[in-house]
């Protein structure tokens, strides 16, 4: 079934993963993509491994679903062809340097005398204004830079950590999808296009909304506060005597109820935790007896004793949450067939529509499998394509 985002068109000029992970969205949602790949390019150069049925997983996890044309963009030729293509575009994508697509011609003032009604996405570390405009980031600079890191760990620890995947870089692909779905709904009124600049370190701010909130309020720097909220008490994870279970939804209304479940009778009329600010304050004393109740059970007990009046799962490691039955009830597991033959399970789109249903359902592209489709699409003959092909300009076989 046709995603909302049918009859949408993109062009995407995309790598690594903060771009290509936001025109996915776009593509799970039932847009046509078009990615602009290096003339010759193969699996090696796609994208990091590991390689199973000799394709990039990397790039095939965020790639899905697209059409691959292989041009060289730094040929007097491209010009043409990406001017043919922008006129029968909606939307464009990018995430180079600053600057990058300018010098090639393709910046957005150039693009919009093409195509008005073109809306222009660029991603990059800090956007295409400030003082930090031109220096490079990825993932871990704007988890560092955005405040993440410092809030990442175990209070114990005096290393930071970072996050366990890659949330500088997506936080900026559902930012930029975010923000030309909205320039989308604003040119149906207007009929013009615009330029949606997203930078990954405002990405990382916008998310950090509580603790800056905070920050400004109390002047309280948040600190690393590991498997605990740094707010609530008890809203964690607890060791079972088999694995870990996650408890939240204590309140001072329920303290007692949850210290006669856990079996901790003595808590509920100690004044060290008769309310969640004190539990919090006296959060050391409080752990080791937590700790010490919840190893007398197993991850299952605990779910079956907690479950009917407090917020508990279990904690899950990724082959888990994988197997989980909410998980494959809701489609969140798809396998995707690879253009060598194979088959590759990937996570599809959490986005859930009644009618347009949308999600993954094809997997990534052969390098320059779309080639001369695309472009007949756009009006190029068939001599025309020919003669771009022989000049090297547009390939339409991955090189060996």
């Amino acid at each position: 079934m046709a995603g909302p985002l049918e009859g949408i068109t993109v062009l995407d000029f995309t790598w690594a993963l903060a771009g290509p992970y936001g025109s996915m969205v776009l593509t799970d949602l039932g847009a046509e993509v078009w990615k602009i790949e290096t003339p010759f390019q193969n699996e090696r150069r796609r994208g990091n491994g590991p390689y199973v049925h000799d394709v990039s997983t990397y790039f095939f996890s965020v790639n899905r679903g697209k059409k691959s044309i292989m041009l060289d963009l730094k040929a007097p030729e491209a010009t043409e062809v990406v001017h043919r293509l922008v006129k029968q575009a909606d939307v464009l994508t990018e995430n180079f340097s600053p600057g990058t697509m300018e010098r090639l011609g393709f910046g957005y003032e150039d693009l919009r005398q093409v195509n008005p009604a073109l809306i222009y996405a660029s991603t990059s570390g800090f956007g295409q204004t400030g003082p930090y405009r031109d220096r490079g980031a990825v993932d871990i600079i704007v988890q560092g830079m955005g405040g993440l890191m410092s809030t990442t760990g175990h209070e114990s620890d005096p290393l930071p950590s970072r996050a366990g995947y890659s949330i500088g870089d997506m936080a900026g692909g559902l930012f930029t999808a975010i923000g030309v779905l909205s320039a989308l709904v604003e040119r149906g009124k207007s009929g013009l296009g615009q330029h949606v600049d997203i930078g990954m370190l405002d990405c990382q701010v916008a998310l950090m909304e509580n603790p800056i909130v905070r920050y400004f309020a109390t002047g309280e720097v948040q600190q690393r506060a590991g498997l605990r909220h740094p707010l609530g008490t008890p809203h964690q994870a607890l060791p079972a005597s088999d694995g870990w279970v996650v408890v939240a939804g204590v309140k001072d209304n329920n303290w007692q109820l949850f210290c006669g479940t856990v079996g901790l009778d003595a808590l509920a009329v100690d004044e060290r935790f008769a309310l969640n600010a004190d539990r919090t304050r006296h959060y050391e004393e409080l752990e080791p007896l937590l700790f010490e109740a919840f190893r007398k059970r197993t991850v299952q007990e605990w779910l079956d004793a907690l479950g009917e009046h407090f917020l508990v799962g279990p904690l899950n490691t990724i082959a888990e949450t994988a197997q989980d039955p909410q998980v494959l009830a809701r489609d969140m597991i798809v396998e995707l067939p690879t253009w060598t033959g194979g088959a590759l399970k990937v996570s599809n789109s959490p986005v859930k529509h009644s009618r347009t249903r949308g999600g993954a359902t094809k997997g990534a592209p052969k390098p320059g499998e779309h080639s001369v489709e695309v472009l007949s699409r756009v009006g190029f003959a068939a001599d025309e394509i020919e003669r771009l092909v022989e000049s090297g300009v547009l390939a339409v076989e991955p090189k060996p």
